[in-house]
């Protein structure tokens, strides 16, 4: 019971202090503010396709990347402050050890993904729930590969934000920390990297799509969790005269995922129990 209720309390602790700050509302606004642009125009354009459960291939689709890098970055902007504004050194003073203090701070990875997938889900969910007529379903308007994308892109976000979080603690400031999480998911990771391993390690080039930010690719998209909605993707790409990629099994994806997200958090709790506050 006594670990049960520190978990309850630091989780609470961290909701608390997430809320109350103007940085994260702008971020989870301006993000609701993107996705009601980006679903509404086909919503006003499109009176028959946009609908349930036709809509799941829009929601979790390319634009799930966005989700992704917003989130993030709202998890830096929450973490690293805690240091410049000396509130993570009197968090401790206060009563907390430094190991509370951080699976405490851990806690925002998923507070803050379920925040910002929250967001990304519902709104084009209501917006084709106005489209949609039940009568007329000849399925089920939520299948189970809905869950399944929506597991795959809280997995891919938690690795993602995993090494934002780990840069947030290691770096401590705010604009160092973003700088250096989008080097690494830009041009490092996208680009030097993999024009080092082809030119010197050609062998391991396999393995480059297993890097963190390539790895969740793959998770973003409804196709690889629905075989209906990848053989209509496939039927398109096809009808435009270009080869489809194969089917995705997103499995060693995830476990890939989760394997960074444990390995991120781990050296982060590893580097932060050496350092002073």
């Amino acid at each position: 019971m006594r670990g049960a209720r520190a978990f309850g309390v630091l989780l609470r602790n961290e909701w608390f202090k997430a809320r109350k700050r103007l940085a994260f509302w702008i971020a989870l606004g301006f993000y609701a503010f993107f996705t009601v642009m980006n679903h509404g125009q086909p919503f006003l354009e499109r009176s028959e396709g946009f609908r349930l459960p036709d809509v799941w291939p829009a929601v979790f689709g390319d634009e799930s990347t966005m989700v992704v890098i917003f989130a993030a970055l709202s998890l830096v902007l929450l973490s690293a402050t805690e240091f410049g504004w000396r509130t993570a050194r009197q968090n401790v003073i206060d009563g907390l050890s430094k190991s509370q203090w951080f699976w405490g701070k851990s806690l925002l990875l998923p507070v803050v993904g379920i925040a910002f997938i929250g967001v990304h889900v519902s709104i084009p969910t209501v917006l084709a729930l106005m489209r949609t007529d039940f009568g007329a379903a000849a399925g089920p308007l939520v299948p189970l590969s809905v869950f399944q994308a929506a597991g795959g892109l809280g997995l891919a976000f938690l690795s993602v934000g995993a090494l934002a979080f780990l840069l947030s603690l290691v770096i401590r400031r705010t604009g160092a920390a973003l700088a250096v999480w989008f080097l690494w998911v830009g041009p490092i990771e996208s680009g030097m990297l993999p024009a080092l391993v082809r030119r010197f390690l050609p062998d391991f080039t396999g393995w480059l799509g297993y890097l963190p930010f390539t790895n969740a690719f793959p998770l973003l998209e409804f196709r690889s969790y629905d075989a209906a909605a990848y053989e209509r993707y496939a039927a398109a790409v096809d009808a435009a005269g270009r080869t489809p990629p194969a089917a995705v099994d997103p499995a060693w994806h995830l476990v890939t995922a989760a394997a960074w997200t444990v390995l991120f958090v781990g050296i982060a709790f590893i580097l932060f129990r050496r350092r002073d506050l």
